[in-house]
């Protein structure tokens, strides 16, 4: 017998795929790193903390993954009102195929999945509010958040009552901001 009949045969699939698989292992763990940065915003911190949850879906730095990407202003043309997002999180997505986000949205609204789950019960308002944070101001770059110490107005309003300030930068409203924000957080039947 010779060395090249003793030996079993690899599958022709087995290659490709034993191949990939040590790129599959960067991009997973590039995925679930959090960008490190010097948040001194203790909100903006609790929603970093609370978007580690978040990353396997929409990875580390809001790129994206199984869910949406978040980063790079994404998130505003999906949500240009934070009272969505927050009831998006809140709430959960619809059943798949259904639009979602702005109508007003370059090259239209997303599309859901239906793989969003509803957090409404397992993170408290100030968490919920905390991530939403984080997502508009550190990885979509909002400047100006209405969420983020809105003075008089009404985004984030009962929030701010009831768990003291929940930021101390930015005044004033984003684009499309809260004018049309109500008094109370949405989702919060």
């Amino acid at each position: 017998m010779t060395a090249a009949q003793s030996r079993p045969n690899i599958p022709r699939w087995a290659v490709p795929v034993l191949a990939m698989l040590p790129i599959w292992a960067i991009v997973y763990a590039g995925v679930l790193n959090v960008p490190e940065g010097a948040i001194t915003d203790p909100v903006l911190a609790q929603g970093e903390e609370v978007y580690s949850s978040c990353a396997g879906c929409h990875g580390g730095g809001g790129e994206g993954g199984t869910g949406p990407p978040l980063n790079g202003g994404e998130v505003l043309l999906t949500f240009p009102d934070p009272q969505d997002q927050i009831e998006w999180v809140t709430e959960g997505s619809p059943g798949g195929g259904t639009p979602y986000g702005s109508p007003d949205r370059p090259g239209g609204q997303q599309i859901s999945q239906g793989g969003m789950p509803a957090f409404g019960e397992q993170l408290s308002e100030e968490e919920i509010i905390a991530v939403v944070r984080y997502e508009r101001e550190i990885l979509s770059q909002e400047e100006g958040s209405a969420l983020a110490g809105e003075e008089g107005g009404s985004a984030g309003g009962e929030a701010e009552s009831e768990g003291g300030d929940i930021g101390s930068e930015g005044g004033g409203a984003s684009e499309g901001g809260a004018e049309s924000g109500g008094g109370e957080p949405a989702g919060s039947s």
